[in-house]
């Protein structure tokens, strides 16, 4: 059997990926009714292929969202990296959250309507959960001695989440209509809403204008990861 030492990788798992994104995204933003069956048509792939990657709509929009949260985290590695408070991580965090779905509204407000399950809620949450709590044991000599940490995390994750798909509902009109959408100022108010011993900000503190660093967001719903 030949070897395949040194072969380069079979790029066609990664397009065919890459694919069924684009599909998704598309399909999304146009008001498509997204189904395993639309979505391979639109990818130009068989439902088997569709299969090979995904297990269902759920699987599917939870790789999507990924990206989301792997921005999240290579914004926190290069702020530890220059010597940042957890705080100045958790304020930047909740900004690269925002900006990933002010960026990505038509997709995401297009996504609420697929016929997926609750799972996939659920599972963004216990995943947004599972960072809340790794900052909290960071900060956990400032949280108060009688909340818990994983609920207070699934408090926060559940908050912030329920904030951001509020504003997807109400904007949805004026996004589909071709209105350009004003700055909704979500970063402030959610991190208004957690306390103060979290965010590092005070009431009276401003918000700090350079959170996010926008090349994070290149290609987000097209790569393969």
């Amino acid at each position: 059997m030949p070897s395949t030492e040194g072969r380069a990788p079979d790029p066609r798992p990664a397009r065919t990926r890459a694919a069924i994104f684009a599909a998704a995204r598309d399909l999304s933003a146009t008001d498509g009714e997204v189904t395993v069956n639309a979505l391979a048509r639109r990818a130009g792939v068989s439902r088997a292929a569709f299969y090979s990657h995904f297990s269902g709509l759920d699987d599917l929009m939870g790789a999507i969202l990924r990206t989301m949260f792997d921005l999240q985290y290579a914004r926190a590695v290069e702020m530890a990296a220059d010597g940042r408070t957890t705080q100045e991580m958790v304020q930047s965090s909740v900004a690269t959250m925002v900006a990933y779905v002010e960026r990505h509204h038509a997709f995401l407000r297009g996504a609420l309507d697929w016929k997926s399950s609750h799972s996939t809620y659920l599972i963004l949450v216990t995943t947004l959960s599972g960072l809340h709590v790794n900052a909290l044991k960071r900060v956990a000599d400032q949280m108060p001695p009688q909340i818990p940490m994983e609920q207070t995390a699934r408090y926060f994750a559940g908050g912030t989440l329920d904030v951001l798909i509020q504003w997807l509902v109400e904007t949805g009109g004026d996004a589909h209509a071709g209105k350009e959408l004003a700055d909704s100022g979500l970063t402030e108010v959610i991190l208004r809403l957690l306390p103060s011993w979290y965010t590092g900000l005070q009431p009276q503190d401003p918000i700090p204008a350079d959170l996010v660093v926008g090349d994070l967001f290149a290609d987000t719903l097209t790569r393969d990861d």
